[in-house]
């Protein structure tokens, strides 16, 4: 993980926000009182994480479970995010390598 503050982040996930731009929102089901977690906007085919399926009954039972699963999803951003930089940074270092060994290659074959 980087040492760096993202402002975005940590409010995103103050909002239960996670970083595929989904808030999670707990839903109270007047006939029975119990709980659940939806995302929003909420879809027929959204996918709940495996921890927020179910029915809870009480909203502190779930919302500890979805500040866990929002920094998870940040967590995996930003360690994606970090991979990719390093992938870009070797394949131009390993560009620039190559530049260098064809320019030394050409320049041995001429004398």
């Amino acid at each position: 993980m980087s040492d760096t503050f993202d402002l975005n982040r940590e409010n995103n996930i103050d909002a239960n926000v996670d970083a595929l731009g989904k808030k999670w929102i707990i839903h109270f089901n007047k006939q029975n009182g119990l709980c659940h977690a939806r995302p929003k906007p909420d879809r027929s085919d959204a996918v709940i994480p495996k921890d927020l399926k179910g029915q809870w009954t009480k909203p502190s039972l779930l919302e500890p479970r979805i500040k866990k699963y929002v920094t998870e999803t940040w967590d995996v951003a930003a360690k994606a995010q970090a991979d990719a930089e390093r992938t870009a940074q070797a394949a131009k270092e390993n560009a620039v390598a190559r530049k260098q060994k064809a320019k030394n290659d050409k320049g041995s074959t001429a004398n």
